[in-house]
């Protein structure tokens, strides 16, 4: 087992990922989208967390984790836009950290979330983290190691705002 934290490899395209990955960098990235253009209407971020059956407690501790995380960044977030086809390095962070909870490593997941955070931050986001990588858990999205990462098949969640946006604004595939 690696003594330092290790994350999901940034360099990836969103089409590599299995469904429990997809399912947290899309909500992620249709979080932060009212945060780049507030004045511009969007999809409901929580969609694809219902459609996956989690409950709204795992809303809230996603919330509540970017919540602390606009509060106490140590750094601007390396997040892109719901159509872009590469993973950022902090959205590969976020799966590596949701990864170490869900195996019980969550002093290693604070590792990485101290990346992001000043250490009051830390104390605060991770267990709302540690709800929304239970819950996450709880509705059979376990996130997959990198040995099972080439044998998942995975289940198929939609996200039909995504694919709305990319018809409606072509231009958005090529900003991150």
């Amino acid at each position: 087992m690696p003594t330092t934290p290790t994350f999901t490899d940034h360099r990836k395209r969103l089409a590599e990922l299995k469904t429990a990955e997809n399912l947290v960098v899309m909500t992620l990235r249709l979080w932060a989208e009212p945060l780049r253009d507030p004045e511009k209407a969007h999809p409901h971020w929580q969609d694809g967390l219902t459609a996956a059956g989690l409950s709204n407690d795992a809303a809230v501790a996603f919330d509540t984790v970017m919540r602390v995380t606009i509060a106490a960044a140590l750094r601007p977030l390396d997040v892109h836009r719901p159509t872009c086809p590469s993973l950022g390095t902090d959205e590969a962070r976020l799966l590596g950290m949701i990864r170490l909870i869900q195996q019980d490593r969550h002093g290693d997941a604070g590792v990485l979330l101290a990346d992001w955070l000043a250490m009051s931050g830390v104390r605060m986001a991770l267990a709302p983290l540690c709800i929304l990588a239970h819950a996450l858990e709880r509705a059979g999205l376990s996130l997959p190691t990198p040995r099972e990462h080439a044998s998942d098949a995975g289940r198929v969640i939609d996200f039909p705002q995504s694919r709305r946006m990319a018809r409606t604004d072509p231009g958005a595939r090529l900003l991150h």
